[in-house]
Order: C-alpha cells, then sequence, then structure tokens
C-alpha cells in the first residue's frame, strides 16, 4: 500500500526553531531526506483560563532510533501496551480509521485524545505524535493525540524496567530544565 502524505504541519514543527525537525535526537541522522522515517513527539501544557498551551518537550527520533528505544522497554510493558490498545480499538467496534486526504482537517482530528475522546482544551496537558517520512507526514498512520487520562492509564501498564528506560531517555536527550522536571517527574514518558 502507498504512503498517502502531505507537507509537515506547522505544528509537527520544532518549537524551538519555528521549521520541521532536521536531525535525530539521538543519532543526529538528517531526517528530510526522502525514505528517511522517522517520529516526532511533543507535549503539551494547557494554561486554565487561557486559551494556548506551550510545548513542555519535543523531540525527533528516525525509525531506526525509535527502534531501539522500543526495544529497551519490557515484554510485559510491551504485551500490555498492546493490549490497551487494542482494547480501545474493541471499545471503537474494530471500525477501521478512514481519512478522506481530500477533506482532511487536522485541526479537527487533532482537537481530542484518541483513545479517550476528550477534548484538548479540556485537559492540563497532551501528548501529540506523527510518523515522517522525510517532509511529508505519513498519513496511513495518523497523528494522534495522547490526553492525561489515557497517559495515566498507559503509565500503569509499565514495568519498573521500563519506567527507567524512559526516564533515562528523557535526561540523556530532553534534559532536566525545571518546567519538565516539576511537570513530568514522576511521570512516565510514553513512546508510542
Amino acid at each position: 500500500m502507498d504512503d498517502y502524505r502531505i507537507d509537515i504541519p506547522d505544528r509537527f514543527y520544532s518549537d524551538a526553531e519555528g521549521k520541521p525537525f532536521e536531525y535525530c535526537q539521538m543519532c543526529g541522522k538528517f531526517l528530510l531526506s526522502e525514505g528517511t522515517s522517522y517520529v516526532v513527539e511533543k507535549a503539551i501544557k494547557n494554561y486554565k483560563g487561557y486559551d494556548f498551551g506551550s510545548t513542555i518537550f519535543e523531540f525527533a527520533v528516525c525509525l531506526d532510533c525509535h527502534t531501539q528505544v522500543q526495544k529497551g522497554m519490557s515484554e510485559e510493558s510491551l504485551a500490555n501496551l498492546h493490549r490497551y490498545y487494542q482494547q480501545i480499538m474493541a471499545e471503537k467496534s474494530h471500525q477501521p480509521i478512514v481519512i478522506d486526504i481530500r477533506n482532511f482537517n487536522l485541526d479537527e482530528w487533532l482537537s481530542k485524545c484518541f483513545f479517550k475522546g476528550d477534548e484538548i482544551g479540556e485537559m492540563n496537558e497532551y501528548q501529540i505524535v506523527a510518523q515522517f517520512n522525510g517532509n511529508k507526514m505519513l498519513m496511513n498512520m495518523p497523528p494522534m493525540i495522547i490526553g492525561e487520562k489515557a497517559m495515566e492509564e498507559m503509565a500503569e501498564l509499565l514495568s519498573d524496567k521500563t519506567i527507567d528506560e524512559m526516564n533515562g531517555f528523557r535526561e540523556k536527550f530532553l534534559g532536566p530544565s525545571p518546567e519538565i522536571e516539576e511537570l513530568i517527574h514522576g511521570k512516565k514518558l510514553i513512546l508510542i
């Protein structure tokens, strides 16, 4: 099946640089070349009473590095997360995810948690994730919002080994900024 691709939306640009991510956070590989697959994840904090949020952390990792990170997760954690996803899909009546690329509205699609359906404006924080190839976002693996309730449920499914791996990734590649420490320390970073 061919990939359905769209230009990288501004929402997935690096907030720090105001343009698409160019290099893998882990290995330094250039990401914008055709044929280079990678994942972008961001965590957003909303401010009650205001109609905006700020990025807590953001990163882009090539598919090879993403696979290495997942290999660091315990089999127990991977199985638990797989069951969680399958349960959510069962609750959605096994309906396939269908996107009409001609009429696709990214803002509408990314207005609520993929797992729980909560509106992002009602959340304190959420993560946004998508897959890319070069300078295009892949739509056959649609972008998604992971809301705080879903993050909490997923975090409960992680083994101590996986929690240690995720904390190690955070400390090594995201840095221990005060805001990250305040908002994430003790919480689990969910890498999809």
